[in-house]
């Protein structure tokens, strides 16, 4: 039978007793005749309380022991897991990210993966051992331990699963599925049965936070469907499908909105003409470069441009910000305290009567506007951080309602 790749967040292993929980899923798994390669995330909030352990610590912080650091949690995961399953009565063997063969790029706190070499992982899968993976690492070729940003062990989990040729890769979490809104947020949002790559990409990158956008990108581009369902509890989840018109699996979506997502994590540089000459820009760009630039533009009127980057892989937002600007003058004026909200759906960005119709929301509802993008499956606006959860639940209410959960096709 084809390997099955499973991933587990962390909110699913964040006890002992959720722990074990995972372990009778996975030797069930076993049990039935897969092969089985099970990704894990750290327990809990630990990478967060590593993370703040680090600044008592001291400012300044490294990427490169920082990065060893936080890669201790998912390795932690990994061998309690290990010894979960064994104590189960089945084989299981705890693998580093270097021993599954994990190269990613040399940047640290948001490194990217080149390639998976397997071999190791299929040499226990044949002995007929149950292997655990800690997600969220790789090494370089020099050896160099590096981390995956945020929802990295999504990232991990795709790669494998498409370096093994894998049946899917289950992600499991601790929601029922992946839903049009947050559900916490709105408790009125519905679950997607089906997503195309496409919609699920746009709203993880946009702020949904069940699946990383990146994973998304590598499941579609290596075909690997993706399956999204609830650790602890029976349910189908969401399918996220990499099928493309040329594929088999095709079928056509409706021109309606899947989601609404939230994102509060947006830093605006805005450039003057005088950032973008010369070496001053290649300063600018290189003091960004390791952090996800979520939109940008070069080209207006003055000659200047704006970055809008996200904050999640800055070890001390403050610091940054304190730092950023001055180091540049006047050239470079930074904002904090900014988020996004975004609207997506299948062919979305092409519409401009929902386009028109989501700003009318937003000014009845007095957000101020920041900056607006539209993409081919999504429409997005950046507006002040405090305000992203209301106009969450404004768009949601007028775009989807009650709408039933139902399968999309």
């Amino acid at each position: 039978m084809r390997v099955v790749v499973q991933k587990y967040g962390g909110s699913s292993v964040s006890t002992a007793e959720k722990m074990r929980a995972v372990a009778a899923k996975v030797v069930g798994a076993r049990r039935r005749g897969h092969p089985v390669v099970v990704v894990v995330s750290a327990m809990g909030d630990s990478t967060d309380d590593l993370l703040e352990l680090a600044r008592q610590v001291g400012p300044g912080l490294s990427p490169r022991e920082l990065d060893m650091l936080l890669a201790t949690g998912e390795t932690v995961s990994a061998a309690l897991l290990g010894l979960a399953v064994q104590a189960l009565g089945e084989k299981a063997v705890a693998l580093s990210a270097g021993q599954c063969g994990i190269i990613t790029n040399d940047v640290h706190s948001n490194a990217r993966i080149l390639e998976v070499r397997p071999g190791r992982i299929q040499r226990e899968l044949a002995g007929g051992a149950v292997v655990v993976v800690p997600g969220f690492q790789g090494v370089t070729e020099r050896q160099e331990i590096t981390t995956l940003g945020r929802g990295g062990s999504d990232t991990s989990a795709v790669a494998i699963a498409a370096a093994l040729g894998a049946e899917c890769c289950e992600i499991y979490t601790d929601v029922e599925a992946v839903f049009s809104a947050d559900p916490r947020l709105v408790p009125e949002a519905v679950a997607l049965r089906e997503l195309g790559a496409g919609e699920m990409q746009e709203l993880a990158w946009h702020g949904a936070q069940v699946l990383k956008a990146e994973a998304v990108e590598f499941a579609s581009t290596n075909g690997v469907a993706v399956v999204v369902r609830p650790a602890h509890a029976d349910g189908a989840g969401t399918l996220v499908s990499p099928a493309t018109a040329e594929s088999d699996g095709y079928r056509p979506r409706r021109p309606e909105v899947a989601g609404v997502a939230g994102r509060k994590d947006v830093v605006r540089l805005r450039l003057q003409a005088s950032a973008l000459c010369g070496t001053r820009r290649d300063e600018i760009f290189a003091a960004v470069s390791k952090y996800d630039l979520i939109f940008g533009s070069l080209s207006d009127a003055d000659g200047g441009g704006e970055l809008f980057l996200s904050n999640l892989e800055i070890a001390d937002p403050e610091v940054f910000a304190a730092e950023f600007a001055p180091r540049f003058g006047r050239a470079v004026e930074l904002t904090d305290g900014l988020g996004a909200v975004s609207l997506v759906g299948f062919g979305l960005g092409s519409r401009p009567s929902a386009l028109l119709d989501a700003l009318r929301i937003l000014e009845e509802g007095r957000v101020p506007l920041v900056k607006s993008f539209t993409g081919r499956e999504s429409l997005t606006f950046v507006i002040p951080r405090p305000l992203v959860d209301e106009s969450v639940r404004r768009l949601h209410r007028v775009f989807i309602g009650g709408r039933e959960g139902r399968p999309r096709n």
